[in-house]
């Protein structure tokens, strides 16, 4: 003899079986998202070169070109110089440094790069003949430039007037897209 199931009992199961199914659906669609979310997009590099140029008097005493090579989003370093002692107190010394830096952070965007560049020149100052010291003067040019630059095209991003001298410094940039 076969015994009925109550109407409401097979109507709470069968919610029940539903409402798993609806579950299980959700849950592959959100591993679905997150599968999609950490897939890595492909690699964008740059070749970003530099023409640094020092100007007195408008005419062209020195340039110099630094390259480098850029992930997207990421910062590429160069650094060209020296380390220079200075006391602090008898016997003790720091160490600082001079010379030429570039920091570079490529975008990209459409038509061209976005470039966030900061270019720092440093240097140690003379000593007046007058009144020798034994802690030399640093001197600094620094900028920071946010410039969208197009590809394959030099472009003058930054210019800066030394206030010591009648030079001026000309930062130009051509990035290219490596593939």
């Amino acid at each position: 003899m076969r015994r009925a199931v109550p109407i409401h009992l097979a109507i709470a199961a069968m919610a029940f079986c539903l409402a798993l199914v609806a579950r299980s659906a959700s849950a592959q669609q959100e591993k679905g998202k997150e599968a999609a979310a950490t897939e890595q997009k492909p690699l964008v590099a740059y070749r970003i070169e530099f023409n640094v140029r020092e100007i007195e008097d408008g005419k062209r005493l020195n340039s110099r070109n630094y390259m480098m090579m850029a992930e997207e989003g990421n910062w590429a370093k160069i650094r060209v110089g020296n380390r220079v002692p200075y006391q602090t107190a008898e016997k003790q010394y720091q160490y600082t440094n001079v010379g030429f830096s570039i920091d570079c952070r490529p975008h990209e965007q459409e038509g061209g790069v976005a470039l966030a560049i900061i270019v720092d020149f440093s240097s140690v100052a003379p000593q007046a003949e007058a009144a020798p010291s034994f802690n030399p003067m640093f001197r600094s040019n620094r900028t920071e430039v946010q410039s969208i630059v197009a590809l394959g095209k030099p472009t003058v991003v930054t210019s800066m007037d030394d206030v010591e001298s009648n030079r001026r410094y000309e930062i130009e940039v051509t990035a290219t897209k490596v593939k």
